[in-house]
């Protein structure tokens, strides 16, 4: 039997922000890492690039080649955890691996939601949230005029414009009223339409798809789409992105699994010496005060971090997180953090909008709950730090939907302790 004394299940945002934590505090121990995927560590945001300008997966990579030997982490690829026993300290895997651990971390990711839509498994039906659902998308790109996104959130969107820039006719089919609608407001989801309209794009709302239709003559492949108004929407090609979900399989059963594996604040999980992060469990939202699946990259670096420095046997917590989003969609680069919209009485919401820019900021007692920016999202950071510190804008208030906000519009107290803690930069950012 294989022994470590560190196993971590995965190798992104999360996996690897442990690691480095996990090494500060002991270089020494023996660390494993598995993941089903084929390729070193890189970023999921990035796979539209190979889309839209062919870009590989070096060009990806969170780490450089030599990162896994400098920190002495056995990296096994192409392996798949299928279940561990928290009692004996062993894990399995699909090749028939068996691993005993002392200390485990569960950084599984999410998994992409494909509805039993009529045709789901037909050839030319992808999902895209890997870098091999891009190449297999990119392959089928010469046989393609027309394609069909099923869902605008940021998923769909990212294939969107990636599929517009290699000149494929674009359908986004959103079920919601509007694209992006849990990461924008209405006015920002606006401007990303009309700037994917512009690109060539077609942006259908409050539509759903009700089967993805074949040729049976043509080996299955796609021809059509039949929205639930019955109309026909020629394709080639359909990408279902409709959302995803916490990948909790290895646990059900064996930890505590609510919407996601439920950890403490030291990120462990309800077994002794078995930890998770990122998407696959539910962490603090520091905004709404409850326990939510906060699968964004932010959460799964900070909450990684956390695990990884506990797992040596130090005892550090984890403030949580929130919502937190920053992408350019068709040449419109749009953030959000918390809450969008907030329809209580005593909400105050502050609104600007200039030189093609939209700023929008939520508060409530005068703390601020959440913000929407477009055009411009250079001082998200900043704002998303207040919001985690939960600072009180009292009078400045109005300046943080400014043009000219920034770092120096705080009161001097506060720019002056953000500059001694954490520098400038780190404080914007």
């Amino acid at each position: 039997m294989e022994q470590y004394r560190y196993v971590i299940v995965g190798n992104s945002a999360g996996a690897m922000s442990a690691a480095r934590a996990l090494r500060k505090s002991d270089n020494a121990g023996s660390l494993l890492m598995l993941s089903e995927e084929h390729y070193p560590a890189y970023s999921r945001p990035l796979i539209a690039k190979h889309l839209s300008e062919a870009k590989g997966v070096d060009t990806m990579r969170l780490v450089a080649p030599e990162f896994y030997q400098e920190n002495a982490i056995e990296l096994s690829l192409g392996t798949r955890a299928v279940g561990f026993n928290p009692v004996e300290h062993i894990i399995k895997t699909a090749d028939g691996r068996t691993i005993a651990f002392e200390r485990l971390l569960l950084a599984t990711g999410s998994s992409p939601v494909v509805p039993p839509i009529p045709g789901h498994d037909a050839s030319g039906v992808f999902t895209f949230t890997t870098f091999d659902d891009a190449r297999q998308i990119a392959a089928h790109l010469p046989a393609v005029e027309r394609a069909v996104i099923v869902g605008g959130g940021f998923i769909g969107l990212s294939a969107a414009d990636a599929l517009c820039k290699r000149g494929v006719e674009v359908t986004v089919v959103e079920m919601q009223n509007r694209i992006l609608s849990l990461m924008l407001d209405q006015t920002a989801s606006r401007m990303v339409e009309d700037a994917a309209t512009t690109s060539g794009a077609r942006v259908m709302t409050s539509r759903r798809v009700e089967s993805i239709n074949v040729d049976p003559m043509a080996g299955n492949s796609v021809t059509s789409v039949t929205l639930d108004d019955g109309s026909r929407l020629a394709c080639e090609m359909v990408i279902v992105a409709v959302g995803v979900r916490p990948r909790t399989e290895i646990a059900a059963g064996v930890l505590q699994v609510d919407r996601g594996i439920i950890v403490d604040r030291c990120m462990q999980t309800s077994a002794d010496d078995v930890f998770a992060c990122g998407d696959a469990c539910q962490t603090t939202d520091f905004v709404r005060r409850s326990q939510q699946v906060i699968a964004v990259w932010p959460n799964a670096v900070a909450g990684g971090a956390i695990a990884g420095t506990n797992m040596t046997g130090l005892f550090h917590e984890y403030d949580g997180s929130t919502t937190l989003n920053a992408l350019p969609y068709f040449g419109v680069t749009v953030g959000s953090a918390g809450i969008v919209d907030d329809d209580r009485p005593d909400a105050e919401t502050l609104v600007s909008h200039s030189k093609g820019c939209y700023r929008k900021v939520m508060l409530h007692d005068n703390i601020v709950t959440g913000m929407v920016f477009a055009g411009d999202t250079t001082r998200c950071g900043l704002i998303h730090t207040l919001m985690k510190r939960r600072t009180p804008v009292g009078d400045w208030k109005n300046s943080l939907v400014s043009e000219e906000f920034g770092l120096l519009s705080l009161p001097e107290e506060l720019w002056r302790d953000s500059l001694t803690t954490n520098g400038a930069n780190g404080a914007i950012m």
